[in-house]
């Protein structure tokens, strides 16, 4: 459907609210429909929201905002499912539950990043 210019937007959709600031939303990778989690001042700046998440949409780095799994959780249930050795379980379970675990345990998933692990 055309806007009101006679062009329609390529990715998510923009709105004036009655309080005169703008909300963008976007169909994200899972098929829901997503809010911004704040509104904006100007259309420029929905639209420039709108932009990055189609950017991390596309360079795979968009996350689920509704996922908090803690990897502690997310651990336990992986390292359930692998068919280790004996030893191997041993191993693998002795260094995530000394090194890994203390630290990220309670830390939701999606919060984890690559300079933490390094660290």
């Amino acid at each position: 459907m055309a806007n009101s210019k006679g062009r329609r937007r390529r990715f998510g959709s923009v709105r004036k609210l009655p309080s005169g600031r703008f909300q963008a939303r976007y169909r994200g990778p899972d098929g829901l429909m997503r809010t911004a989690d704040a509104t904006f001042a100007t259309q420029t700046d929905a639209d420039r929201w709108l932009v990055k998440q189609e950017a991390k949409i596309l360079d795979g780095d968009w996350k689920n905002p509704d996922v908090k799994i803690a990897f502690g959780d997310f651990a336990a249930s992986w390292f359930k499912d692998r068919d280790y050795a004996a030893t191997t379980r041993e191993r693998n379970a002795g260094v995530l539950n000394r090194h890994i675990l203390p630290t990220f345990r309670a830390v939701p998933l999606r919060e984890i990043t690559t300079p933490q692990v390094r660290r």
